[in-house]
């Protein structure tokens, strides 16, 4: 597995990467489907709902929250934590702790979703870093350096 180029961190794998997006993503999706019942509507009122912008606009100030409250926390968001995982600046190699960062961060990558180049695009980068990596400068790492492996 690559390193990155002046620090002793790992590189996440993109798989890993993969996974760690999956496995918040399910998170908040049953979070999302509890809250639903607890208003008492059903999985296929949510299925079937009409989405409309107010729903678009929720998920955007969802995602700047949940990147402000975990990135200063965890360094990453709660999928990266669960498998060990964690961002860091390409420019200096520290730890990517600041909340406002965190939020733009979150944010853009949930636009990106939107467009899926920006997404995809870590299939083909070299240092498997999606474009919002890029725009952020940010690497995505293990959450250890070589010494402590």
């Amino acid at each position: 597995m690559e390193q990155t180029p002046e620090y002793q961190y790992r590189i996440a794998s993109k798989g890993k990467r993969l996974l760690a997006h999956l496995l918040e993503g399910v998170i908040y999706l049953f979070i999302t489907l509890l809250y639903y019942s607890i208003l008492g509507n059903s999985m296929d009122d949510y299925l079937n709902r009409e989405i409309n912008i107010a729903d678009f606009l929720y998920s955007a100030l969802s995602s700047i929250i949940t990147g402000f409250i975990f990135y200063p926390v965890f360094s990453g968001n709660l999928g990266h934590k669960l498998l060990g995982l964690k961002v860091i600046s390409s420019k200096s190699g520290e730890e990517y702790k600041f909340a406002s960062d965190g939020a733009l961060r979150e944010l853009l990558k949930y636009l990106g979703g939107f467009l899926i180049l920006p997404v995809v695009w870590l299939l083909w980068d070299k240092e498997n870093q999606n474009l919002y990596d890029k725009v952020t400068e940010t690497f995505v790492v293990e959450n250890y350096t070589k010494g402590k492996e």
